[in-house]
C-alpha cells in the first residue's frame, strides 16, 4: 500500500448529466421521498473512463496488497460497501456512495472479492455512518485505511533485513495506531498470501544485491509507486540511499511512458482485425481516458510536460479528443 493522490477529474459517466450520476440523483430522490433505500446497482463504475481514471492514480497496482493487476485480475473496489454490510442485516450500506468517484480504488480479485467482499468494519463500539449524517464521514471510526487520504506510507513498514520480509506497522507507531495496521494486514492476508510473498522476496533480494555491488542505479526504478510492491525498494532505499529515491516526476514520466507503450500495442491490434476484439477496444479506452486524466490534473510536473511525452509518442492529439470531455 502506498499514498495515492486522487485527481480532480470527473469522468462524464459519473458526472450530474451522466447515466451514473442521474442514477445517483434519482436513488437519493427516492430515498429522501420515503425511505427507499435501493437494492440494484448497473455496474456503470466499470466503464473505460472510470477505470482509465483510477489507473491513472494508482497505476496497475493493487489500492490494498500492492500486487499486479495485469497478473492478479482487476476490480474496481467500493472502499465503503455500496449495498448492505455484511454482518448487520439492518444496515443499507453506504448506497449514496455507489457512484462517487471518491469511493473508488482499483483492487485485485483476492483483495476485492474474497478478503473484503461488503465488510467495512468499524472500531469496537463506533457508529456507522448513515445518509443523513454523511458530513460526518471524515469522523467516522473505520479500521481499513484509505490511501487516497490516510498516512499509509508513514504507517507501513517492511521488514526487510529479515530473509523474506514482511509487511508490517512503523515500529515508531502509537501502540493504538500500530494495533489498527496489524488489523488491516491481516483483513487483507498482506502476508499470508505465498504468491505475493515470494514476489515481495524477489524483489527484496535484487535491491539488497545491487546496493551491495554500487549498482543502485539499477533497481531505483522498483520504488516508483505505480509499481507492483514498491514499499520493499523504497523502504531499503530509504534506509541505505536515499538521495537514489525516484522524485515524484520521474515517477509520473514512468507511468506516462508504460501507459503510452501498452497503448500504442492496443492501437497496433486494433488495426488489424484478425487480432483486435471488444476488449481491446475497451482497454485501449481505459489506457486513453487514464492518459487524459493525467494531462488534466498531472500528480507532478506540468500539464505541458504531460503534452511533450504525449507528443512525442505520436498520441498528443489522440489524447487532447479525451481531454476536452473531461
Amino acid at each position: 500500500m502506498r499514498r495515492l493522490r486522487r485527481p480532480v477529474v470527473s469522468p462524464p459517466t459519473l458526472s450530474a448529466t451522466g447515466p451514473a450520476g442521474k442514477k445517483r440523483s434519482g436513488d437519493i430522490q427516492d430515498y429522501e421521498r420515503d425511505g427507499t433505500i435501493p437494492s440494484a446497482f448497473p455496474q456503470l463504475w466499470t466503464r473505460p473512463e472510470v477505470r482509465g481514471a483510477l489507473c491513472a492514480m494508482q497505476g496497475r497496482v493493487c489500492a490494498y496488497c500492492g500486487a499486479d493487476l495485469g497478473e492478479a485480475g482487476i476490480d474496481v473496489d467500493h472502499f465503503r460497501p455500496k449495498g448492505s454490510v455484511d454482518g448487520e442485516s439492518t444496515s443499507g450500506g453506504y448506497w449514496w456512495l455507489a457512484y462517487e468517484f471518491s469511493n473508488y480504488l482499483l483492487s485485485c480479485i483476492v483483495c476485492n472479492q474474497k478478503c473484503k467482499r461488503n465488510r467495512f468494519p468499524l472500531e469496537d463500539g463506533a457508529g456507522r455512518v448513515g445518509y443523513h449524517d454523511r458530513h460526518l464521514l471524515p469522523e467516522e471510526r473505520r479500521i481499513l485505511l484509505d490511501p487516497t487520504s490516510d498516512d499509509v506510507e508513514g504507517w507501513l513498514s517492511f521488514d526487510w533485513r529479515k530473509p523474506a520480509g514482511r509487511v508490517i506497522a512503523n515500529p515508531a507507531l502509537a501502540p493504538m495506531l500500530a494495533r489498527r495496521v496489524d488489523q488491516v494486514l491481516l483483513f487483507f492476508r498482506v502476508n499470508r498470501r505465498a504468491a505475493q510473498r515470494k514476489k515481495r522476496a524477489a524483489i527484496q533480494q535484487l535491491v539488497i544485491e545491487k546496493i551491495g555491488q554500487g549498482k543502485v542505479d539499477e533497481i531505483r526504478t522498483l520504488a516508483i509507486r505505480y509499481r507492483p510492491h514498491s514499499i520493499v525498494a523504497r523502504q531499503i532505499l530509504e534506509s541505505t540511499a536515499p538521495q537514489a529515491l525516484p522524485t515524484p516526476q520521474e515517477e509520473l514520466q514512468w507511468l506516462l511512458e508504460e501507459l503510452s507503450s501498452e497503448l500504442i500495442l492496443k492501437l497496433e491490434d486494433l488495426n488489424d482485425p484478425s487480432l483486435s476484439s471488444d476488449v481491446d477496444e475497451k482497454e485501449a479506452k481505459e489506457l486513453l481516458w487514464a492518459l487524459a486524466v493525467l494531462w488534466k490534473d498531472p500528480p507532478a510536473g506540468t500539464a505541458e510536460f504531460i503534452a511533450e511525452v504525449l507528443d512525442r509518442r505520436g498520441l498528443k492529439d489522440l489524447v487532447s479528443e479525451y481531454l476536452e470531455l473531461l
